[in-house]
């Protein structure tokens, strides 16, 4: 018969190992969850959107353009002209108030783009007036010269247009974003442009 000290001492030791046991089968039950990382889109989503603000393209153009018109006097045509020449830089890009969205299925990483189209966001030209001629009875004024400056940028925008930079835009627009979310581990769609928000 075990004395009554014994038998606490083994009932101590009995209740350790039962005690222990428990630790140790719930210290690995929690080592073996894992925990799933989560995965946010707001990061890639608002890089996607600055880089859409930002893509722009730069092309320089320059023309010569003349302009001429006349006023007629009983019979007399009594012509004002003037020759300008132009040179200046058009910037093309994207206007995101015109239907910029993204949509995410986080699931397969994937970020449907709906892109507006490219259009020329600022025309700075630098305009030289000679060969003027004009008249007493048709004189250049300070209106003709506001309108064909406005003429002028009229013309770099054209110009800058059939040089491509709209379709440069696009590209380069749809290159950057889509490396963008790829250093992200995303992959883009561009779908047609979304509904243009309102107020």
């Amino acid at each position: 018969m075990l004395s009554s000290g014994r038998l606490l001492s083994a009932l101590v030791l009995s209740l350790a190992l039962m005690l222990a046991a428990v630790a140790g089968w719930w210290v690995g039950r929690r080592a073996s969850t894992r925990v799933e990382p989560s995965i946010s889109s707001a990061p890639v989503v608002t890089a996607v959107r600055d880089i859409a603000r930002l893509a722009t393209v730069e092309v320089e153009v320059a023309d010569v353009i003349r302009y001429e018109e006349v006023r007629t006097i009983v019979v007399f045509d009594i012509p004002k002209n003037a020759t300008l020449r132009l040179r200046g830089t058009v910037t093309g890009g994207f206007d995101l108030a015109k239907g910029f969205r993204v949509d995410v299925e986080e699931k397969t990483r994937l970020l449907r783009v709906h892109l507006p189209p490219p259009e020329i966001l600022t025309v700075d030209a630098r305009i030289e007036w000679f060969d003027e001629k004009s008249g007493w009875l048709n004189p250049i004024t300070p209106e003709d010269r506001t309108r064909w400056s406005t003429w002028a940028r009229g013309a770099l925008g054209r110009a800058a247009k059939d040089a491509g930079i709209l379709e440069q835009t696009n590209r380069r627009g749809r290159e950057l974003l889509s490396r963008a979310a790829g250093a992200f581990g995303w992959t883009v769609r561009f779908e047609p442009p979304g509904p243009v928000p309102k107020g």
